[in-house]
C-alpha cells in the first residue's frame, strides 16, 4: 500500500481567480488517503479584483474545515519587487524544509519560479507546475515577457511535469522552447459540470441586481477587470450596436483597476445607461441565468473558467481566438470566435446573435453539450493526482 505523500500546493493570491479556483478544487478534491495537501499563499491583501481579502478569508476557512494546514506569508506578492522576492524565497525554502513534501506543485507565474526554485534548492523529489496559461505576451512590454520567457525555459530543467489546461497552451510553451513534450500533461480546469447545466433548466432570469429593464437583452462577460481581459472592446462592439439594438444592455461581473476607466468610457460613448459593472459575485449562475449571450474578449487566455462555465449553462458564447480558447470553440458549431482586440468583429458577432435567437440557442445547446465530464472536477484531480504517481504524461 502507498504511503501517504504530501503535496504542498504554492499560489501567489487564493482568491476567485481561475487559477485559485483550480487551485483550491484540487487541494480539497485530493484523495486523503494518499495524498496530505498543504497550501502557501501569498498574505491577504487590499486588493480588491477577484473577491480579494474576503475571497482569501473565505478560501482558507474552507481549508480549515477540511483540515488542510496552509501557510500564508506576506513576501509573496504578485507584482516584481526584488526584496520581497528574496524573501519570499528564503521563507520558502524554510517552509518546504519544515513540511519534508514528496511534491511541490506550484501555479501561475510568481509561484512557479519562487516555489520551483524553493523545492529544488530543497531537494524536494517531484516539482509539478501549472503556468495557467502564460506571460509570455499581453500582460507586459516586450522587454519583460521575454524575461520572463528566459525565465520559464531555465526553470523547465528542474521541473518533472508541467500541466497545461489545453494542448494550445502545452503548444504555445514548446514553440517558445518552454520544456518538452514528454514532460507536459494537458488537463482542463475543472468545474462542477452538474451545478452550472442546471442554471437555465426555468430559462431566462434576471436578477434584480443587474438593475436593467425588464425587456432588456443582456450581453455578459464575467472577469477582473484589467486590460488584459479586453473589456473595452466589449463595451465598444457594444456602442457600435446600441442604436441599431435600443434594448442591448452589457453586464460585467468582476472587480478591478480597469473599473472607472470602464464607466469614462461608457459615458463617453453615450451608453452608461446600459453598462452595468456589477462587481465580483459568487452567484455566477444566478447571473448566467439572465444573460441571452456571453463574450469573453480576452487578449491572452490560458482557457477561461468563465467560458466554460457560461457554454455548460447553454449559453451562445463569443470569445477571442487566443490561447487555449479555440480548443473549447469550434467557431460556428458551439460558439464564435473573433481576433483578439477587434470591437468591430466582436459588434459583428453580437449581432449575428442577437439577429437569429434560434441559431444562437442553437449555438448554447450545442456548447452545452461540448462540455463533458472531462472538464468535472473529478476527473482534473485524478488526473492531477496520476501525474504525482508518475502515471502518463499525455492526459489530454
Amino acid at each position: 500500500m502507498m504511503a501517504i505523500q504530501k503535496v504542498v500546493h504554492i499560489i501567489t493570491r487564493l482568491d476567485r481567480g481561475g487559477s485559485a479556483q483550480n487551485t483550491m478544487l484540487t487541494a480539497l478534491g485530493h484523495d486523503r488517503s494518499h495524498f496530505e495537501p498543504v497550501v502557501i499563499t501569498g498574505q491577504a491583501g487590499r486588493w480588491d479584483a477577484q473577491g480579494g481579502h474576503i475571497a482569501t478569508i473565505g478560501n482558507l476557512q474552507l481549508l480549515e474545515k477540511e483540515s488542510i494546514q496552509y501557510h500564508m506569508m506576506a513576501s509573496l506578492v504578485r507584482h516584481i519587487s526584488p526584496l520581497a522576492d528574496l524573501r519570499a524565497l528564503w521563507h520558502l525554502v524554510r517552509l518546504l524544509r519544515e513540511e519534508q513534501p514528496h511534491i511541490v506543485h506550484t501555479h501561475t507565474s510568481k509561484a512557479g519560479v519562487l516555489g520551483r526554485l524553493a523545492a529544488w534548492i530543497t531537494g524536494v523529489p517531484v516539482i509539478v507546475h501549472t503556468p495557467h496559461g502564460h506571460v509570455f505576451y499581453g500582460h507586459f512590454g516586450s522587454i519583460f515577457s521575454w524575461v520572463f520567457l528566459q525565465i520559464e525555459r531555465a526553470l523547465a530543467w528542474i521541473t518533472d511535469v508541467l500541466i497545461a489546461l489545453t494542448a494550445a497552451e502545452k503548444a504555445e510553451h514548446l514553440e517558445g522552447g518552454v520544456g518538452w513534450a514528454d514532460r507536459f500533461a494537458v488537463i482542463p480546469s475543472g468545474i462542477d459540470i452538474d451545478r452550472f447545466k442546471q442554471v437555465r433548466k426555468a430559462g431566462k432570469v434576471m436578477p434584480e441586481w443587474f438593475d436593467c429593464p425588464p425587456d432588456a437583452i443582456i450581453i455578459g462577460s464575467i472577469g477582473w477587470l484589467t486590460d488584459i481581459k479586453g473589456h473595452r472592446f466589449l463595451v465598444d462592439a457594444v456602442a457600435r450596436l446600441k442604436q441599431e439594438h435600443p434594448h442591448l444592455h452589457l453586464v460585467i461581473l468582476g472587480s478591478g483597476g480597469q473599473y472607472e476607466a470602464l464607466l469614462h468610457q461608457a459615458r463617453s460613448a453615450g451608453i452608461s445607461q446600459s453598462v452595468h459593472l456589477v462587481g465580483h459575485r459568487e452567484d455566477v449562475e444566478r447571473a448566467l441565468a439572465g444573460m441571452d449571450g456571453f463574450v469573453l474578449p480576452s487578449l491572452n487566455e490560458g482557457m477561461g473558467r468563465a467560458l466554460i462555465e457560461a457554454m455548460a449553462a447553454g449559453l451562445p458564447v463569443i470569445a477571442s481566438r487566443v490561447g487555449g480558447i479555440p480548443a473549447l470553440i469550434e467557431d460556428e458549431k458551439n460558439g464564435l470566435l473573433v481576433p483578439a482586440g477587434d470591437s468591430l468583429a466582436l459588434a459583428v458577432a453580437v449581432r449575428r446573435i442577437l439577429s437569429d435567437p434560434l441559431w444562437a440557442h442553437t449555438l448554447g445547446q450545442n456548447a452545452m453539450q461540448s462540455i463533458g465530464t472531462a472538464y468535472g472536477v473529478p476527473a482534473m484531480v485524478r488526473a492531477i493526482e496520476s501525474i504525482y504517481r508518475g502515471g502518463a504524461v499525455g492526459y489530454a
